[in-house]
């Protein structure tokens, strides 16, 4: 018998194929479901008070008077209302208010 004498054309030695087991391990997870609260389950009310130097204000007083600002004051919408940041400052019995990121202004306390 003839021993072959081929080269290879690629000059690369043959390569063989490794299998390896998979050692890693599943990883559970669970998302959680928001759910509406059971029947019955009294909803949370919360009140705020400011008191200061004998005096008092509802944070609900001082959002209704800002909210009536924007409608009759102003003469905008109530819907048009996105968002009210309140600022309070005791020592002026001042509240500053800033609606939508835009309009600014101050009441009384």
């Amino acid at each position: 018998m003839k021993k072959s004498n081929r080269i290879s054309h690629t000059g690369q030695a043959p390569r063989s194929i490794v299998t390896t087991k998979d050692t890693t391990k599943a990883i559970e997870t669970r998302a959680g479901v928001l759910q509406d609260p059971p029947k019955g389950a009294a909803e949370l009310k919360t009140e705020v008070y400011l008191q200061y130097l004998g005096t008092e204000c509802s944070t609900d007083d001082i959002i209704a008077k800002v909210k009536n600002i924007w409608t009759k004051d102003m003469g905008k919408k109530a819907e048009d209302m996105k968002n009210i940041r309140i600022y309070l400052k005791p020592e002026e019995m001042t509240a500053y208010y800033v609606i939508n990121e835009e309009t600014t202004g101050k009441i009384a306390l």
